[in-house]
């Protein structure tokens, strides 16, 4: 799987570039060691991972950052977008083990999205985020649909919540989890299309259901 940047070459952009991906990777360790998590309805997972069927994980943008470290090294194919922050997501989803498949809805979409329905289908699991790059935040866009129509593989709502975060005033409020933590990682019920025609049906109810459980989640009550 080819992982490609978009920045133009330049050394000392190259050095900070490399610095802050590293840091960034060191951070999201950090993280994900030092603190202890729950799981909610864990077993919708472990079903089709005992199946050996592959999964297309649809979480909001705002929830990436925790579900890189959780999925490190399982090779997840990721629909990362064109744009220069996502330069710096790839490159630490690799660092994660991850696959970054470069794409949105508004640069190299259809490209991305016949690459990752590919990687799907050569047994890996893929995740999508469907309000991605740029929102609206909590709506959902189709692409995640037509790559369950295609593979015919189930898509499964994930989301994370963390008892101590700071949340950016960005178009997402991206959730950022500190040290030392406590999360809870939720999933929801999976989701088949098997037709076009499904898509326009079930867009609600997966939309709704991935609301669902971030309501779960961020009135988890821990401890």
């Amino acid at each position: 799987m080819k992982i490609w940047l978009s920045r133009k070459t330049n050394p000392l952009k190259e050095i900070f570039f490399h610095i802050l991906t590293t840091l960034a990777y060191l951070l999201l360790m950090l993280i994900g060691k030092t603190s202890r998590r729950s799981f909610i309805d864990l077993n919708i997972r472990e079903e089709f991972e005992r199946k050996k069927i592959p999964i297309i994980y649809s979480f909001w943008h705002n929830r990436l950052l925790y579900l890189a470290y959780l999925y490190r090294k399982k090779k997840v194919g990721v629909m990362v977008s064109t744009h220069k922050d996502g330069d710096y997501i790839a490159a630490v989803m690799k660092s994660c083990g991850l696959f970054a498949v470069r794409g949105s809805t508004t640069r190299g979409g259809l490209r991305a999205l016949i690459e990752i329905i590919r990687y799907a289908k050569s047994g890996f699991p893929t995740a999508f985020t469907p309000d991605g790059p740029k929102g609206p935040k909590y709506v959902l866009q189709e692409g995640v649909l037509y790559a369950a129509l295609k593979t015919g593989f189930p898509v499964v709502p994930i989301c994370w919540n963390a008892k101590r975060k700071i949340v950016f005033h960005s178009w997402d409020n991206f959730i950022l989890p500190l040290p030392f933590n406590r999360f809870v990682v939720v999933y929801g019920r999976p989701f088949f299309i098997r037709s076009e025609a499904e898509i326009r049906t079930k867009k609600k109810a997966l939309q709704q259901e991935m609301m669902r459980i971030v309501d779960l989640a961020d009135h988890y009550p821990f401890k």
